[in-house]
């Protein structure tokens, strides 16, 4: 029997958070009662080939960035009447007002919005990116729930006009069997990215992207070098070979010390190989699935307090003030000066919060519930319109 249909609608399949959030989810969710299908507004990523794999379907608009057209609805219309679905599931801002824009070209499909991103300040983001936020805060009401994954993000966002009665907390989840601690991490992890042994290694995964501000990582690691200690950062993620990383090193005379990758397929066998996980950003981060992924392979992390890092981490004294080199360095400086042993017993803390609390299959089952709900309300109301009285579930026996 087939199963009920969702549509997810993304602006891209780039490598990113959310992007990497819908391929998992969507492989355990296709191993359910609904049958998953994608509409990247933009051309496919790489991240396509990770639900192409799990079978899922993936179609796209073809969309420029920051030029919808009509060709672009048109299309939009066709693919909604054609899959049918009967949930649309938006991600991210682009995605959420195209989820709502296909259900009213189609057949006034339930809507649910996820939002990935926190607004410390508006004037951050693009003009673009503010125009919709603005236009997504009038829809909201619209909306059947709107999922987001920090708690932070919501405040933020309600601030700015988004339906709080529509609020849902769905932190992000990872698959715990696959980041995991690995005997031999740190050895593939040097030889991997020739990356000498002896050194304390301190790691950052994210595309070069102002956000991330890796500015503020290489001088962390630059006042760590000042204050005696061996440490080695390493950067992967697109973009940083010919960017302000490379740039600012060989300012600050550390370029031996600075190791940068493009984006890796390898991360789960990398990220335990590393004695700290160290995250710079300065806005824009609401709860960076990657800090969970350094947990749950047993690495102690720590973080700028931006969106709800310091609720992943569990302890405020994990998080400085964003832009605060020496803040950094210090928190980081407290925890490699501990003895090996201190250091995994971190680790090790670590990984059992990210296993009782952020788990991928917390994360399936929060949106498994719902999907259900949100569904049976919708079966409940067409019945009391016609008079009869829906039973519980109805609209997972109707299909």
């Amino acid at each position: 029997m087939a199963g009920i249909p969702v549509l997810h609608c993304i602006t891209g399949l780039n490598v990113g958070g959310a992007e990497y959030m819908l391929a998992r989810f969507g492989a355990k969710l296709a191993q359910t009662h609904y049958d998953p299908s994608v509409l990247s507004l933009m051309s496919p990523g790489p991240i396509a080939r990770d639900l192409q794999a799990a079978n899922i379907d993936v179609a796209t608009l073809q969309m420029n960035q920051s030029r919808p057209g009509p060709r672009a609805l048109v299309r939009l219309r066709a693919i909604v009447r054609s899959s049918r679905p009967s949930l649309l599931h938006g991600w991210m801002y682009h995605g959420n007002v195209a989820a709502s824009l296909g259900a009213l070209l189609g057949e006034r499909q339930p809507t649910i919005w996820s939002i990935h991103h926190s607004i410390a300040n508006l004037a951050s983001e693009k003009l673009l990116t503010r125009a919709v936020i603005r236009l997504s805060a009038s829809l909201s009401h619209r909306t059947s729930a709107i999922s987001y994954c920090s708690r932070v993000s919501a405040d933020q966002h309600e601030a700015l006009g988004f339906d709080p009665d529509k609020r849902r907390i769905i932190p992000n989840g990872v698959d715990c069997d696959q980041f995991r601690p690995r005997p031999d991490a740190r050895r593939y992890l040097c030889d991997t990215l020739s990356v000498p042994t002896e050194r304390f290694l301190v790691g950052n995964v994210a595309r070069a992207h102002p956000m991330k501000d890796h500015g503020t990582f290489v001088r962390a690691i630059a006042t760590l070098r000042s204050l005696g200690l061996d440490a080695h950062g390493i950067l992967i993620g697109d973009g940083h070979e010919n960017g302000i990383v490379r740039h600012l090193a060989a300012e600050l005379g550390i370029t031996p010390m600075i190791t940068v990758s493009n984006a890796r397929a390898d991360i789960d066998r990398l990220m335990p190989g590393l004695d700290l996980f160290m995250l710079s950003s300065a806005w824009g981060e609401a709860f960076p699935l990657v800090v969970a992924e350094a947990m749950a392979s047993g690495v102690p992390a720590i973080a700028t307090d931006v969106g709800d890092c310091a609720w992943l981490l569990g302890d405020r004294q994990m998080v400085v003030e964003p832009e605060n080199a020496d803040g950094l360095a210090k928190l980081a400086a407290s925890i490699l000066c501990l003895s090996q042993s201190a250091r995994r017993q971190l680790g090790e803390r670590a990984r059992r919060r990210v296993v009782e609390r952020f788990s991928l299959r917390s994360y399936v089952d929060s949106h498994l519930a719902l999907y259900d709900e949100i569904l049976d309300q919708q079966a409940t109301n067409a019945a009391r319109q016609i008079g009869w009285q829906a039973p519980v579930n109805a609209a997972r026996r109707m299909r």
